[in-house]
Order: C-alpha cells, then sequence, then structure tokens
C-alpha cells in the first residue's frame, strides 16, 4: 500500500502547495481532479451539497464499485458533502488541509478494497451481518487506523501505546480523537474479549510497522 500512499500524497501535496488564499471551492475541485490525473488515478470526484450542514462544514465520503472496475469503468467514487454556496472561497489553508486529509484517506481506504477485490478476481465473498464486522472492513480499517495514529502520535509512540489498545481508542490529541476509526471499532465491539477487536489489533500493529510515515500526508 506504500506506494499507493505515496502518490495519493503527491497529489494532496501538490493541490496544497498550488492553493492560493482565495481560491475558489470550484477552483479547489478542478485542480484535486487534475492532480490525480497527473498521477494516473481513475477516480470520479464530485461534490453533494446538503442544506443542512452548517455554511463552512463538510466531510468526505467514499466507495469502490468491484463491478465497474471488472469492466475497466471508474472503479472509486470520493464524495465531498458540503453546503458552500458557489462564491465560497477557501482563505485557510487549515481547512483546505483538513480536507486533502479526508480525501487522502478515503483513497487509500478505498483503494486497499480495490487490491482485495481483484486478489480474488472480483468474487464476493463475506457476508457481514454489521459493516465494520466485514473482514475486509477490518483489512482496510486497520491501514486507516495506523495512518490516523501515525499522524496525531507519529509511528513510534503509536506502537508504544499498542500494547494498551482500548486506551489508545480514546485517547485524544488537541481535542481530537487520535484515531476516530479505532473509536468507532471500539465502540461498536467493546472490549479486546471480542474476536473482532482482537483480529483488528493484530492488523493495526503489523501495518503500524510496515506503514512508510513519509507517504502519510500531513
Amino acid at each position: 500500500m506504500n506506494s499507493v500512499m505515496e502518490s495519493v500524497c503527491i497529489v494532496c501535496n501538490s493541490v496544497r502547495n498550488t492553493s492560493k488564499p482565495g481560491i475558489h471551492f470550484q477552483s479547489l475541485l478542478n485542480k484535486i481532479r487534475k492532480e490525480f490525473r497527473n498521477q494516473g488515478f481513475d477516480i470520479k470526484l464530485k461534490s453533494l451539497r446538503d442544506h443542512e450542514l452548517f455554511e463552512d462544514e463538510f466531510y468526505v465520503t467514499a466507495c469502490y464499485d468491484p463491478i465497474n472496475d471488472y469492466r475497466r469503468d471508474t472503479a472509486i467514487e470520493i464524495v465531498i458533502h458540503h453546503n458552500f454556496d458557489k462564491a465560497f472561497v477557501w482563505n485557510d489553508r487549515v481547512h483546505i488541509t483538513n480536507l486533502l486529509i479526508q480525501i487522502y484517506d478515503a483513497t487509500v481506504h478505498e483503494f486497499r478494497h480495490q487490491r482485495q477485490s481483484r486478489k480474488r478476481m472480483f468474487e464476493v465473498v463475506n457476508d457481514p451481518n454489521i459493516y465494520l464486522d466485514d473482514p475486509d472492513e477490518i483489512d482496510a480499517y486497520a491501514i486507516s487506523i495506523a495512518i490516523e495514529l501515525c499522524r496525531s502520535l507519529g509511528k513510534t509512540r503509536a506502537l508504544r501505546y499498542m500494547s494498551t489498545f482500548l486506551r489508545l481508542s480514546r485517547l485524544r490529541f488537541n481535542e481530537q480523537r487520535v484515531s476516530p476509526a479505532l473509536h468507532s471499532y471500539v465502540k461498536q465491539f467493546g472490549n479486546l474479549d471480542n474476536p473482532i477487536i482482537k483480529r483488528l489489533a493484530k492488523k493495526v500493529y503489523v501495518r503500524l510497522q510496515k506503514v512508510d510515515t513519509d507517504c502519510i500526508f500531513m
């Protein structure tokens, strides 16, 4: 995954470095699309206005479609949910960075699903009762959690905290969870006696050891 992470990181760094204060939201989207194309990514990036959000609020969702992938159509879609009007401009690099972090995390996560699907020749084998119970999601979220932990704590410190996995799920840095994805898993499944949490902890530990922090967009 480090090669995919490196390419997505290049996209995000390029967008951030070339986006001057006062850039319009649509121009920012176009810039992100262009940089993904320049790195050889076949990704659909779109925005969706949600009037229930605050005017400066946004979040990113994503999905991978194995049928489209099998047909060699665009298989990964990234959606920015927001409530910006057409005149909205981005004057704060922090907001631009936060958006790019969400896009980075979502893209890396969905490319993991693509790799899973291609490895088994697009055969569907999982039928989870709960979304987070899916073995594919446990595998992909282990990468997402490792990225979040490296970003908030650093790799060495994150590995040290792995011996107290439940405490790690509750830990905050700058008033934010060090790993929102990990917190969601523990909230859903409880404690280390749950086999799903045990499986996740092992995978996160392996991912933390393997991840190249230079490939993580910060």
